[in-house]
């Protein structure tokens, strides 16, 4: 399924970089110790020489790693969380209640809302007012932005904490030493929990889809090429697939707003240039040690002008730069007739009622990347999307960040892991029996009771807790003939994207110090709104391609390009070289 995860944007928390230069907590004052009257001596005795009073050790604040309860006494956490899909409730959830049972802790709620922006607005304001929460949860925040609160002392550093208190998550480091590597601010630090999820089919996730049983009925196969592309849009559009005799099919159509992958251009430009939107650094990759701009290459060139073609012959739909992800699924979901032949999103429930009584979730096949002109074909694939950097951070207002560290450090238990994403064992999930068979064929260990979808909860977080979904994790689920979701999602990820999957060209996470986050963030979004805008320009043929292009290549520049591009340049060869 759909990754739950926010995408924070370059720019979040610049504003409130200023704005903090001032606000961190002020350290709690020490109370003095009463003073206690001296003792009366009697006057014909001499008191004894006083002894040096032995040194008492420190009480610890929480109980050893991996022991239960984490404190001694009741211990209150204030927790600042971003909300999940579908979570109606954090203090009465079921995975609330079992995390303070385990642990002894109160945990104490600040939800933002379940949106990007307003979320990021809601964090703001909490960073600027200096009432800091204990810890912070689902912000997924990125290096950056990690750096500069460390920068200013307002969240602290976990590898102490780890060392000393760890128990799960030294298994996690164990496991994927990398982690270090990418999660490490430019002090050599972590300052951050993450959120593992080997998720098969999440790192090659820009997929597409197509509708079989107008292929079969027109007697084509599913495409290989762009030029086979075209010929089968144009046989959508011209012979009355779907039989109605109305010319009412949308060859392609695609969602700007409430997807996951469902941009126009998210499948189809890995045809001409790598085209990354597996990671807050959208269109950027890494080739030959440089980083590079997709939508500055002349392949992004070639791609809008096969775009252009198929617009201008009616094979694009004209709202698919504004449809919404139920505008979409409308299209493919018609209760009439099917109307929707091609569309791109990172799962088929993102269009389609899965499982639904249409049927139609049977129906829709996915498109294995397709080659170019140039008979090459780059496809997105990021070991690094599985490593979620910025899931849980403690601030410097905690008073216990041992307890804190070892609330988060019991989240990467198997339980735990099932009980954030699914719910309670018995209920949502349950153990396997033996000789159960797995999603790849193997051992299954646990199975899911329930189908997945976001509708109203209070049983699970939804994933909005860092776990650790290793690849191992994620294959160990029971297969379930009844809803397959999960193997197909598995064996198309396997063999149709991952062949053609390009790691080593996935720019990895970056560490920015405050000067450079503030300049990508002057940066940014003109640089984005200009590529957005050109992007449909020239495909809607608004924009000539031919003699714009060059126009286009030099406003790019005007904007900061060059700039932009030497930023990031400058902190991948910093951490990686």
């Amino acid at each position: 399924m759909k990754k739950n995860r926010l995408s924070v944007l370059l720019s979040i928390l610049l504003i409130a970089a200023f704005v903090l230069a001032a606000c961190a907590p002020a350290a709690t004052p020490e109370q003095p110790a009463a003073e206690q009257p001296a003792a009366e001596q009697p006057a014909a005795e001499q008191p004894a020489a006083e002894q040096p009073a032995a040194e008492q050790p420190a009480a610890e604040p929480v109980t050893p790693a991996g022991t239960f309860p984490v404190v001694n006494e009741k211990t209150t956490l204030k927790v600042l969380i971003a909300a999940s899909n579908g979570v109606s409730d954090y203090e009465e959830n079921d995975y609330t209640k079992w995390l303070e049972e385990k642990t002894g802790l109160d945990l104490v709620f600040d939800v933002a809302p379940n949106n990007a922006d307003e979320a990021r607005q809601k964090l703001n304001l909490v960073l600027a007012s200096g009432e800091l929460p204990d810890v912070i949860i689902n912000f997924n925040l990125p290096l950056d932005q990690q750096q500069v609160l460390a920068d200013q002392g307002l969240i602290v550093p976990v590898d102490d904490l780890i060392e000393k208190y760890g128990d799960e998550y030294k298994k996690v480091l164990t496991d994927l030493p990398q982690i270090k590597e990418v999660s490490a601010l430019s002090d050599g630090k972590m300052y951050a929990m993450v959120d593992i999820n080997e998720c098969y089919h999440c790192s090659l996730s820009q997929k597409a889809w197509i509708y079989k049983p107008w292929l079969d009925k027109l007697g084509l196969s599913v495409p290989t090429t762009t030029d086979e592309l075209y010929t089968v849009l144009k046989a959508f559009k011209e012979q009355d697939p779907n039989g109605n005799g109305i010319a009412d099919e949308i060859p392609w159509s695609a969602s700007v707003t409430g997807d996951w992958h469902g941009n126009i251009d998210k499948f189809i430009m890995n045809s001409f240039v790598y085209n990354n939107d597996l990671s807050n650094d959208r269109y950027l990759y890494v080739e030959d040690g440089t980083v590079k701009a997709a939508f500055a290459q002349p392949g992004w060139k070639e791609g809008v002008t096969f775009l252009n073609k198929l617009y201008s012959e009616g094979l694009i739909d004209p709202e698919a730069f504004t449809n919404d992800a139920t505008k979409l699924k409308a299209l493919a979901e018609n209760p009439d007739a099917p109307i929707l032949g091609f569309t791109q999103e990172g799962w088929p429930g993102m269009f389609l009622d899965w499982g639904g009584a249409s049927g139609r979730w049977t129906e829709y096949v996915p498109v294995a990347p397709l080659k170019g002109p140039s008979g090459d074909v780059w496809f997105p694939e990021s070991p690094y999307s599985l490593i979620g950097n910025g899931k849980f951070v403690i601030t410097s207002a905690c008073e216990n960040p041992a307890a804190a560290f070892r609330l988060a450090d019991l989240m990467y238990n198997f339980e735990a892991t099932l009980r954030n994403a699914i719910g309670r064992p018995g209920e949502e999930w349950d153990y396997s029996a033996d000789g159960a068979e797995s999603i790849d064929g193997g051992a299954a260990q646990y199975k899911v009771l329930v189908t997945y979808n976001e509708g109203e909860q209070k049983v699970s977080w939804n994933q909005a807790a860092p776990a650790y979904r290793s690849a191992a994790f994620r294959l160990a689920q029971e297969f379930n003939p009844d809803d397959p979701l999960e193997r197909y999602l598995y064996n198309w990820s396997n063999e149709l994207y991952a062949p053609a999957g390009k790691p080593d060209m996935q720019l990895p996470p970056l560490v920015f110090d405050s000067a450079q986050s503030q300049r990508l963030g002057e940066l940014n979004t003109a640089l984005y709104t200009l590529v957005d805008q050109m992007y449909a320009s020239f495909i809607t043929g608004e924009m000539d391609i031919a003699s714009g292009w060059d126009s286009y290549l030099a406003e790019l520049k005007n904007s900061g390009l060059d700039d932009f591009l030497a930023i990031y340049q400058a902190a991948y060869d910093a951490k990686y070289k």
